[in-house]
């Protein structure tokens, strides 16, 4: 018995196991063909800023990310709602080749212990093409266990209907040169719907979106108004949530590609509330 019974599965029915509601959660036409794999549908909602890709890096991370949890819920020992947290991930963008179209995802997961999972997934455009990979580590807490560490949240859950997943994150107080950049990012409730119900956190693919639109500054006074890159290889690894109520900083700086011999370029994107590190990532890239 897992906490997901069936074969095929949709989100009705995975939902009570996870830790993600709409908006945030926006796969459409999700299935389970075995425990332990997933497909669905998957939206573009975000701008791309001046990524030369058909979807947003931190986009193609969040849902692949929630497609990858899913898959995982199939295959836990526990009929109960659990939080998976992405923890680690390697990712990586290819050059686009066809148009937006129809983006579908597929996921390969397992658990590796009572509270860790792990995931393989993939994004493909309606051609079969190559789109994004990414695997990822979770940390799994029950309700109790997450509740117990997190404690009382500082704001309520936001119930305006918009989503807050169609437009970059909002940052403030950017200061930014040839080389790097710095920035502010109010973390409010309005900007965490469906993550999580009763502790509106941050999204690490939010956390994702301010660097990313940090960077575009930086690449602007380093290549001009007109510059895009194309995103390659990268490493993210999330320590912390950022609650409601926090402010955050936002740091971009350059650093060594992985793969000098595919990108000549690569920067180095934080996110910390205090002294506390939330989030980071790695990426190579190359200016087109």
């Amino acid at each position: 018995m897992t906490s997901v019974d069936c074969t095929s599965v949709a989100y009705e029915e995975i939902g009570p196991h996870i830790c993600v509601k709409p908006p945030y959660y926006a796969l459409d036409d999700l299935a389970s063909p075995a425990p332990g794999l997933a497909g669905a549908m998957v939206p573009v909602q975000t701008p791309t800023g001046r990524q030369a890709t058909l979807i947003n890096v931190a986009e193609a991370g969040r849902h692949l990310a929630i497609l990858g949890l899913c898959a995982a819920a199939t295959t836990n020992p526990s009929t109960r709602q659990h939080y998976y947290l992405a923890h680690r991930g390697v990712g990586r963008m290819y050059p686009p080749v066809g148009s937006v179209g129809a983006l579908r995802g597929t996921a390969s997961a397992r658990m590796t212990g009572r509270n860790r999972a792990v995931a393989e997934t993939e994004l493909h455009d309606a051609d079969g093409n190559l789109v994004a990979r990414l695997d990822l580590e979770y940390l799994v807490l029950s309700v109790p266990v997450f509740r117990r560490l997190l404690g009382t949240a500082a704001e309520p859950d936001a119930t305006e209907p918009a989503n807050p997943y169609s437009a970059a994150a909002p940052l403030v107080d950017v200061a930014a040169d040839a080389r790097s950049g710095t920035a502010k990012l109010a973390v409010e409730s309005s900007m965490c719907r469906g993550h999580f119900d009763g502790f509106p956190a941050l999204p690490v693919s939010v956390a994702g979106y301010a660097t990313f639109a940090l960077f575009d500054h930086v690449l602007s006074a380093a290549a001009g108004p007109d510059a895009r890159w194309q995103p390659g290889v990268y490493r993210l690894q999330a320590d912390h949530l950022a609650e409601a109520g926090q402010t955050c900083t936002v740091d971009v700086e350059p650093s060594a590609p992985a793969e000098p011999e595919l990108h000549d370029h690569a920067f180095t994107g934080t996110l910390r509330s205090g002294d506390r590190n939330i989030f980071s990532i790695q990426l190579d890239y190359s200016l087109v």
